[in-house]
């Protein structure tokens, strides 16, 4: 799931922080150690991860888009070939 972070969960949540999507009263709970997200804002990042895997994108080694979902099944059925000796296209993923 590394391999994915970044796409799918840091990329949306800097561009929601760079588009002032988050609401500093009702997305958090601030405590005298901690910053907590609240449950409305629990939701939000829920649906930030859950819109990004419902985004397309062109897979690099086979020429065609899918989106972000399809491709992390994708890549778990290549690792499941690499584990079993078969070695094949596992970790080609690009996002550039």
């Amino acid at each position: 799931m590394e391999l994915f972070r970044v796409p799918l969960a840091d990329m949306p949540l800097v561009a929601s922080v760079n588009r002032r999507a988050w609401d500093a009263d009702a997305d958090f709970e601030v405590t005298s150690e901690h910053v907590w997200l609240s449950k409305a804002g629990r939701a939000k990042a829920i649906e930030l991860y859950e819109r990004r895997k419902r985004e397309t994108w062109k897979n690099n080694v086979l020429g065609y888009s899918l989106s972000y979902a399809r491709l992390v099944e994708l890549e778990v059925r290549l690792l499941e070939k690499e584990w079993t000796g078969k070695p094949g296209l596992f970790a080609t993923f690009r996002l550039r």
